[in-house]
């Protein structure tokens, strides 16, 4: 957990990168035969000066706004499950009701804040430091051999030259380079 100083810091920093950021939520089915732990999911647009690329983001359903881990009864956990699932699945906020089950309220699931973001993408930017899938494989535990895993590494090479270019202003350069590193190392107790 970074001190306050280091959260300063890093929030002055983001602030002088000059991004823009939105996040548009993704409406997805996630029915509980299939779907074991529903998420919400995000599509990120990050843009800085006239450069702009996208990014997939999601958060578990503990990030549903007034999520409680622990209800009265099972019939109280069973309708809050219902609501976060209906929420995940829609973006809208959905509350447990004593009677009514769950029932729709008239707000949104709030953005996820810009930093948790940047840090993700910060994250998966250390694809760069493998020279090749077998390498970053065996780093993050997936099987050498998976097609599913290359497709994943091959994702994070082509996110992280995304990212480069929107830290570059449209240049994958030295002074993108510099930016993702001071983010690094800015993240490193995040």
């Amino acid at each position: 957990m970074p001190t306050h100083t280091e959260q300063t810091e890093l929030q002055t920093y983001v602030n002088g990168l000059g991004l823009q950021y939105t996040a548009t939520f993704q409406p997805r089915p996630q029915p509980r035969e299939t779907v074991e732990h529903p998420q919400l999911h995000w599509l990120i647009t990050l843009t800085n000066g006239k450069q702009s690329a996208q990014f997939p983001y999601s958060q578990g359903v503990g990030h549903v706004k007034g999520y409680q881990q622990f209800h009265k009864s099972s019939y109280d956990k069973r309708c809050a499950e219902d609501a976060y699932r209906k929420t995940c699945e829609t973006g809208k906020l959905y509350r447990a009701s004593d009677t009514l089950g769950f029932w729709p309220t008239n707000h949104t699931q709030p953005a996820p804040d810009l930093l948790d973001v940047l840090y993700c993408l910060v994250s998966d930017a250390n694809v760069r430091h493998s020279a090749t899938y077998e390498e970053w494989a065996s780093e993050y535990g997936y099987d050498e051999d998976s097609r599913k895993g290359e497709e994943t590494y091959r994702a994070c090479q082509k996110q992280t030259t995304d990212f480069l270019r929107v830290l570059g202003g449209g240049t994958v350069g030295r002074a993108a380079l510099d930016r993702l590193e001071r983010l690094e190392e800015l993240f490193r107790d995040y």
